[in-house]
């Protein structure tokens, strides 16, 4: 990717080729749920995306501020997502760069990512980006009803 690359905040406008990505990173979505979720999320968290000359979306993060009893004030990255056709590019350390700052600039104390066992080339990207793995979990969810 060349020096045209610019990271924005995600509009609504961004919701199809958003969906198309995270559809890559296995979760498939409609266009209009990812636009009503645009809205939602609104300014608290960090929503980015990098975009190309064209200003079309090749990348995502998305991260939140958290304050949790036992570990205090972080930031956590809930979605990174690099178009296939784009990656190692440098797009992902851009975005995560971009949630590091923002991180350091509201004051957390940490970042933290989560991410699947079945990714086996984020467990290569994160460590050489300093992140530490510190444990493996099991996710539970069920409907709310």
């Amino acid at each position: 990717m060349d020096g045209t690359l610019r990271i924005r905040r995600m509009a609504e406008t961004d919701a199809e080729v958003v969906a198309m990505l995270a559809g890559e990173l296995g979760y498939p979505n409609e266009t209009e749920a990812i636009r009503a979720r645009v809205r939602a999320i609104g300014e608290p968290d960090l929503l980015l995306v990098a975009v190309d000359a064209s200003d079309e979306a090749v990348g995502f993060i998305q991260a939140h501020r958290v304050c949790i009893i036992e570990v205090g004030f972080r930031v956590e990255i809930l979605g990174l997502v690099v178009s296939s056709s784009a990656r190692r590019s440098g797009i992902g350390r851009r975005l995560i760069a971009e949630a590091e700052r923002w991180a350091k600039s509201i004051g957390a104390e940490a970042i933290s990512v989560r991410s699947n066992t079945k990714r086996t080339e984020a467990h290569l990207f994160y460590p050489a980006l300093g992140y530490t793995k510190i444990k493996t979990q099991a996710v539970y969810e069920k409907a709310a009803q």
